[in-house]
């Protein structure tokens, strides 16, 4: 197993999601995470909760913008300085806010700290692992959330271009992605009030009338995070919808030519 005795850092994981992916890797044998994100308050409730159910040396709380790189690498000199070792980092930290699309492009694509700087240094075995949390909305259009849309086809296409055969061997960092469908998190039940406009927000309120994907929790979607990492080659990419996992085969683009 490979999360057993690793350390993770969890970007944006003090609450929703990001707090599930970080129990559940922790329930699988994982030695301890760190959480990084922006909330002092949520993080020290994160960090009750988690040394309540597993202890109090399991757990990290870090305040981080990763947009930031000084806070950011900061995250990681913490992880190293406390746990000794860094193996696995969930690039999970994001927004979805049309209103401040500068951000969301920040946020929702980076992971160069960990590949150059510390798991050369710090992983504890042959390989560490990145894991980029896409969603369904990097593979298909969306008209109500055109940037949210954008970013995710860029995480999709940053995943593929580190997950090489030459990026791999001289980075032996294995990439992951994660392609989520609709899940119920607070940032989805933000959705509506934080739309780019009021055009677009009269567009959202009809799509979410008529929405017809199929809504799961959260923690469907974190045990799907820890079967990726476990039988997820480098460079796969993983679709989890209606609280089922499977793995996607990107076409190349000659299989794409109109007949």
């Amino acid at each position: 197993m490979f999360i057993t005795g690793k350390v993770a850092i969890v970007t944006g994981g003090v609450s929703g999601i990001g707090f599930d992916y970080a129990t559940e890797l922790l329930k699988n044998g994982l030695k301890a995470v760190t959480l990084a994100d922006t909330d002092d308050a949520k993080g020290e409730e994160a960090v009750a909760k988690i040394s309540n159910d597993f202890g109090g040396d399991k757990v990290l709380f870090v305040k981080t913008d990763v947009t930031i790189k000084e806070q950011f690498d900061n995250a990681f000199k913490q992880t190293v300085d406390k746990f000794g070792n860094i193996d696995i980092l969930v690039n999970n930290a994001g927004i979805l806010m049309e209103s401040i699309w500068e951000k969301m492009m920040a946020i929702n694509v980076g992971c160069f700290l960990a590949m150059e700087e510390y798991f050369p240094k710090y992983k504890s075995g042959d390989e560490a692992v990145i894991v980029n949390i896409s969603s369904i909305a990097g593979f298909e259009a969306a008209s109500v959330v055109p940037v949210y849309v954008a970013t995710k086809h860029a995480v999709v296409g940053f995943s593929r271009s580190i997950s090489t055969p030459d990026q791999y061997e001289s980075s032996r960092t294995r990439i992951v992605t994660i392609c989520p469908g609709a899940t119920d998190t607070p940032m989805m039940q933000e959705w509506v009030r934080k739309a780019l406009n009021d055009r677009y927000r009269e567009l959202t309120k009809t799509f979410v009338e008529v929405m017809t994907y199929p809504m799961q929790t959260t923690g469907a979607v974190a045990k799907a995070l820890v079967k990726a990492i476990e039988e997820g080659g480098n460079g796969s990419m993983w679709c989890v919808e209606d609280s089922e996992i499977f793995e996607l085969v990107l076409p190349s683009r000659l299989d794409m030519r109109k007949k």
